[in-house]
Formats: structure tokens, sequence, C-alpha cells
């Protein structure tokens, strides 16, 4: 190896271990509103002074804010930014987002668009009205456990019968008592998802709160995305029913008449 060669090694090695670090400082975020210097430290399993100076790091190019009344750090939109992009060749997040607002105000609720891909829920963006209840327990850009809340399980619902089962082949996190880690009786859940189109998750992620997904196919009929509100319990389900399903189904119809229209 030439002189030139050795010291550009050398040179480039701590930016990639500073990248990777960064990477997985960014990773733990994932379900989490926001985490202390101390919460980020421990689920990194970095040093608090390398943690520290990456996560001040993120903060100059927007991808970290921090809260000096919480102590907290959280997804800053830088974030918001590059998950917009993970929707493929349509801006789902620019179309879907006067719907979320309406949602959110209509319901007095938090309204969530997400895709799956590579094996995870991504939240492409987050609304909450001003007058109701935020849930703040998934960020913009965050993914949450397949086998918990609305959205991820009614996602998984409709992917190839491979992929389902190598999903159910994985741990599976237990959020609360409510949610489910036995795979076959979330994958029975699964198969009544499918079949009735939508998907009701109650404290399964916090005890309190509640999730109402549907589905939004594209101009091929394919799954492309989901929405879904969020709020208190008794706000979405009564006698073990969903309130609001019907409005849910008219936003997903007009959101997928704009996919359709955008071909």
């Amino acid at each position: 190896m030439s002189k030139d060669a050795d010291a550009e090694k050398k040179n480039s090695t701590p930016n990639v271990r500073a990248a990777t670090r960064a990477m997985t400082i960014l990773k733990s975020f994932a379900g989490k509103a926001g985490q202390t210097l101390a919460e980020v430290t421990t689920a990194t399993g970095l040093d608090k002074g390398t943690t520290r100076r990456l996560l001040l790091t993120m903060m100059d190019s927007g991808f970290v804010l921090h809260d000096p009344a919480t102590q907290q750090y959280r997804l800053g939109f830088a974030i918001r930014q590059l998950a917009a992009s993970v929707a493929g060749e349509f801006d789902l997040r620019t179309m879907a987002l006067p719907i979320l607002n309406e949602l959110a105000t209509d319901l007095h609720m938090t309204a969530f668009l997400s895709v799956y891909k590579d094996g995870e829920t991504i939240c492409l963006e987050r609304v909450h009205d001003m007058r109701g209840i935020e849930v703040h327990w998934w960020p913009v850009g965050g993914s949450l456990p397949f086998n918990c809340g609305g959205a991820p399980k009614l996602l998984l619902s409709y992917r190839p019968e491979a992929e389902i089962a190598r999903m159910l082949k994985r741990p599976m996190v237990a959020a609360t008592p409510k949610s489910i880690t036995d795979p076959a009786k979330l994958r029975a859940i699964l198969t009544k998802i499918r079949k009735q189109g939508w998907v009701l998750g109650v404290d399964d992620v916090a005890i309190g709160l509640s999730a109402l997904a549907v589905p939004v196919r594209d101009g091929e009929g394919e799954i492309a995305c989901a929405v879904s509100v969020a709020g208190l319990t008794p706000q979405l389900v009564s006698r073990g029913k969903p309130l609001h399903l019907d409005r849910m189904l008219a936003a997903a119809a007009e959101l997928e008449r704009l996919l359709r229209t955008s071909l």
C-alpha cells in the first residue's frame, strides 16, 4: 500500500466511526418522543462525552433538537425532510398533510401517515390538534414495533406471506400488558385485519391510548401507506367498536384519489 493510500485510510477511519455512532444515536430515538443524555448513552452503549459531542454536532445540522426545560433531545426537522422522501416516486407527505390536518382538527387527536419499508413501519408525518391530546409515542422518521399499535399491524397484514412469516419469527416487544407477543395470535389478528380493512389497537403501545388505522392504495391497487389517528381510548372505542371509522375510510379514499391523479 502506498504512503498516500495508507494516510487516506487512516484519515477516513475516524469519520466512518463517527458516522456509524451518529446513526446509532439516531436509531435509538425509534418509538421515543425524546431522551435525556443519560438515556441516549444507555441506549447506544457509547460513553457520555462522545454521545454529547455527537448530539451537539447533529443539533447544528438540524437532525436533533434539545429542550432546555426537560433536558431531553428529540429528532429534528432535518429528519422530517428526509422521511418525506421514503415514500418513493410520489410525495405522499405533501398530498396527505391537508388530510391529516383535517383529521387532527375534526377529531381532536393526533394523525399519522406511515409506510412499510424493509421490515419497519416508518412515520412520515404526524399532526397534532392544539385542543386535543398530543400523542408523542411515534416521532417522524421513527418506527414502532410491528406487533404494537394500529398502523404497524395493518401494514404488515397486507405484506406477502413470506414477509409475514419472516417478521413473526422476530422477537416481539411487550410495550404494555396488552401488547400481542404470541406469533400464532398475531397471525390470526393480521388475517382479521386484512379481511375487515382496518385495525383498532387498544392500549398496546401505552395504557389509556389507542389508535385506529386504515390502508391507502395506490393507482395499481397496492397498499401505499396507512393513515391513522391516536388518542385517549374513550375517544376511539365504544363498546369494543371503533369510533370515527367512516371518517377514516373517507380520508383514505381522498388520499387514494390524489395518488391516482398523480400518475
